[in-house]
Formats: C-alpha cells, sequence, structure tokens
C-alpha cells in the first residue's frame, strides 16, 4: 500500500468518526489508537442514545418502525 492510500484511508476513517474527542487524542499515542478508541466512544454513546429513545416511546414503536 502507497503512503497516498494510506492518507486517503486515514482521512476517510477520520471523517467516519468525526472529531476526536481530547481526552482521547491525550490517552493514545498513534492515531490508529485515537480513531478506534473515538469509533468505540461513538458507538457506546449511540447505544445510550437508542435505550434514552427506547424509554420513552417503546420498544414496540421502534420494531413497528422497522
Amino acid at each position: 500500500m502507497t503512503t497516498q492510500d494510506l492518507d486517503t484511508k486515514v482521512a476517510r476513517a477520520l471523517e467516519l468518526i468525526g472529531p476526536i474527542d481530547p481526552d482521547i487524542a491525550e490517552s493514545w499515542t498513534s492515531l490508529e489508537e485515537r480513531i478506534l478508541a473515538q469509533a468505540l466512544e461513538n458507538v457506546e454513546r449511540a447505544e445510550r442514545r437508542l435505550r434514552e429513545i427506547q424509554e420513552l416511546v417503546g420498544e414496540r414503536v421502534l420494531t413497528e418502525a422497522r
């Protein structure tokens, strides 16, 4: 893989996860670790939001929407 290919892939990964939290940036040394840590944080945040939505509207409403 060329450096340009790698740069393109890293840039795309950063687009997908959005901005990296400053705490994550300070906690991890490599860019790959930061990307993975931020992606995990994003998943955890999404799961929390889904649970909140389920509490508000109920599981049945979400199941019917599918």
